[in-house]
């Protein structure tokens, strides 16, 4: 049976119902007499039982995206949510203010049924070798959202489906690690859909802007300058956002432009997207990451070598970001081919001219520095950054407003060009599968024994 669910004769495992994150009465209905059923959503599974905190619930389900949740609506609102059971969907009425909220608790924590049912699919935006992103509206609000379709359906042959099972188990993390999370900078994550047994429907936040690269490569084509202001403005939405990561001891790991997203009203409205390679709770010791944008400490590690490495990496690859941001787009490590720009990442030879001839201030080339040492040990933090004499002459409402209009006039001429020329295509940087063999992660040959050293 696919679905995790097995009868209260079966279950010997005592449930602990001390952590209940949302309980509820729902209703059987049957041919001649209706069953009232007690619902308890737990960190890891559904129980539905007869009795309140049932020892032996009739109903089990576990919390995870292998799982399906169905829902039957009545008038765009939800009537009753189903289970599969023995091959056939049970249905529970309940109220719709129940409902919604269970659906809440469990949301992204389970796959859901029937998107079509709650979403209507629009254009798409984007496309990717496994993906494929459109621009959805909610049916219940008419609200904008994104849905990306994510499939690893694709040859049978053992080492492909070694690496589909990276795709799943990568896309699951990136899931959970964006659920956990909350900022007004990092990328929110509403739902997902199971669509078929290996495609999924992911609803996120329909982002109006483009990915910092698009900007960054507009600048670099037009040999435009952004204000030190606007650039200030812009890495310390970023920098707050990767406090907020950090703290919860997440390692984002691929921090680049193509994972930055900003929007067309402000530079301090930005959003980091795409923690497809982010990891939570432990010190890394694989190598992982973008060619161009890596640390160190972690380009450099030799093979099968056992050197841990901490969320210092991130600032690293931020300040590779800020400094492209500072030279019109010119990257630290240059190189025409992939292993060019490793060697060159190996190296950390950093040409400091390159934005010291554009002359911004004194704190801002400290900043840099501090963000591109070396040394982990002597690499400035997250926290640190926020502190340092570059931000100090911030009004105080910049330093708390992120929706507020803070862009100057050229800067936001200069977005909406670019907007405009990337006709709004950039969201697909959100996990962007197809990349994972090409570039995102510094792998050159796919065997199982390459991938074991990248999760």
């Amino acid at each position: 049976m696919n679905q995790s669910l097995v009868q209260n004769q079966q279950s010997q495992t005592s449930i602990n119902y001390g952590n209940v994150k949302y309980s509820f009465k729902c209703l059987r209905r049957h041919l001649f007499r209706d069953k009232v059923y007690h619902v308890h959503v737990l960190h890891n599974m559904i129980t539905i039982g007869e009795l309140f905190n049932d020892p032996n619930p009739k109903y089990k389900m576990e919390l995870n995206l292998k799982n399906t949740v169905y829902w039957k609506q009545e008038r765009r609102q939800n009537k009753a949510f189903g289970i599969k059971y023995k091959k056939n969907v049970k249905f529970f009425d309940a109220s719709p203010e129940h409902l919604i909220k269970f659906r809440q608790a469990i949301s992204c924590l389970i796959g859901f049924h029937s998107i079509e049912d709650h979403y209507k699919i629009d254009r798409m935006i984007g496309r990717g070798s496994f993906s494929q992103v459109h621009k959805v509206y909610r049916l219940q609000d008419n609200k904008a959202f994104a849905m990306k379709q994510v499939s690893s359906k694709q040859k049978t042959d053992k080492e492909n489906m070694v690496y589909i099972n990276l795709i799943q188990q990568l896309l699951e993390n990136e899931i959970g690690i964006l659920h956990s999370l909350n900022n007004e900078a990092i990328l929110k994550i509403y739902e997902v859909f199971r669509i078929e047994e290996n495609q999924y429907g992911i609803i996120v936040e329909y982002v109006d802007g483009i990915c910092l690269a698009t900007l960054i490569e507009q600048l670099k084509k037009n040999q435009n300058k952004l204000k030190e202001y606007d650039i200030k403005i812009m890495l310390q939405a970023i920098l707050k956002a990767l406090v907020v990561i950090h703290s919860e001891q997440v390692i984002h790991r691929d921090i680049k432009p193509q994972n930055i997203m900003i929007s067309q009203q402000s530079f301090r409205n930005v959003r980091i997207i795409d923690f497809g390679l982010s990891i939570k709770n432990q010190l890394q010791y694989n190598r992982c990451g973008t060619p161009g944008y890596m640390a160190p400490e972690i380009v450099n590690m030799k093979k099968d070598e056992q050197k841990a490495w901490t969320s210092l990496c991130d600032i690293f690859s931020l300040g590779v970001v800020f400094f492209k941001l500072l030279s019109k787009g010119i990257s630290c490590f240059q190189g025409q081919t992939s292993d060019q720009v490793v060697v060159s990442n190996k190296k950390c030879q950093i040409d400091w001219t390159i934005v010291q001839q554009f002359n911004y201030s004194k704190n801002c080339i400290s900043l840099l520095k501090a963000m591109l040492a070396i040394d982990p040990g002597e690499r400035i933090t997250a926290d640190q950054a926020l502190q340092h004499p570059f931000f100090a002459d911030l009004p105080p409402i910049l330093a708390t407003d992120f929706a507020g209009n803070s862009m100057t006039f050229k800067s936001k001429n200069l977005i909406n060009q670019t907007i405009d020329k990337a006709n709004l295509d950039s969201i697909e940087s959100f996990n962007d599968l197809s990349g994972i063999q090409k570039q995102r992660i510094y792998v050159r040959e796919l065997k199982p024994s390459r991938i074991s050293r990248i999760v």
